[in-house]
């Protein structure tokens, strides 16, 4: 009694009781026309709901599908840039197994002369001197005045500077190296030297000597300093007029002298300056005129 005095009690009865009510009716087949009353009321309620509650699924499945393609774009760039990596070491290392093939050439094609492959180290980036610094030196039996060539046999320069474990080289385009040469058609002797713009110009080839764009110089070997036949560059371009004693050649250098990597000393080679007897004399006397009057001087 104190149950049923309550509100709840009251409440839980009336539940109870209406329960019974619905599972009589359904029995009695009495409950159809309320179930299709209420879905006629409830319908429509029931289908906005749904209705405005599919965009909020669909956006939330939207961002569920946005997070896993995102996943899936990531690890697609990692595997991009893996892949790109690996191509570029394969890459340096044809590169770098293309050049050591082409410097072993060499040494075959000259196997009476012996050669040592060195690494440039450094470079002048000043623009002001082309020299390059190379890791090997007194210890490897380099001696100044050795000749450097690149891939193929091509003059790069000469040793100029050598320390215990690396050596300085003199580019041929530098404004100071200066190389006899010979036209290797005509055999006409001339002198390669570089200036501050990087180029490489031959003076002494007479202006009637039929010299080409594309015809090779070689180094004389003349005057002890160089052996001969070393490739030396083109003929990009040649000038003057037939009142000219001498033509203006300029030469395109062979070897790759802003791409070196690698190069070969040739340590075979000891440079043997041979002067003429005639300059020797002349110079000896000018030296020995020049003591006699600085000691007559009062």
């Amino acid at each position: 009694m104190l149950v049923l005095g309550s509100r709840l009690g009251q409440w839980a009865v009336g539940v109870i009781l209406l329960i019974a009510l619905l599972a009589g009716l359904a029995a009695a087949g009495v409950a159809a026309p309320i179930e299709d009353a209420a879905s006629t009321v409830f319908g429509p309620i029931q289908r906005g709901l749904r209705q405005g509650a599919e965009p909020v699924a669909n956006l939330l499945s939207d961002i569920d599908e946005f997070d896993r393609l995102d996943d899936e774009n990531r690890a697609l760039r990692n595997r991009i840039e893996q892949l790109e990596s690996e191509n570029a070491r394969l890459r340096e290392e044809q590169i770098q197994v293309r050049g050591r093939q082409e410097l072993v050439q060499v040494q075959e094609d000259q196997a009476d002369e012996i050669f040592v492959t060195s690494s440039v180290i450094t470079r002048d980036l000043s623009g002001l001197r082309n020299i390059i610094g190379i890791d090997r030196g007194s210890d490897a039996g380099v001696v100044v005045g050795m000749p450097v060539v690149a891939g193929g046999g091509t003059l790069v320069g000469v040793i100029i500077d050598v320390r215990g474990n690396s050596s300085f080289v003199r580019l041929i385009t530098d404004p100071e190296s200066s190389v006899r040469v010979l036209h290797q058609l005509s055999r006409s002797e001339g002198i390669v030297s570089g200036d501050t713009l990087g180029n490489l110009n031959v003076a002494f080839i007479p202006q009637a000597t039929d010299v080409q764009p594309g015809q090779l110089f070689v180094s004389s070997g003349f005057g002890g300093l160089l052996p001969k036949g070393i490739p030396v560059g083109r003929v990009s371009s040649t000038s003057g007029t037939a009142q000219d004693v001498f033509k203006s050649i300029r030469l395109q250098p062979l070897a790759p002298l802003n791409q070196l990597e690698t190069v070969l000393v040739q340590v075979t080679f000891t440079p043997e300056p041979v002067g003429l007897p005639n300059a020797d004399a002349k110079a000896a006397a000018a030296k020995e005129d020049a003591e006699g009057e600085e000691t007559a001087a009062p």
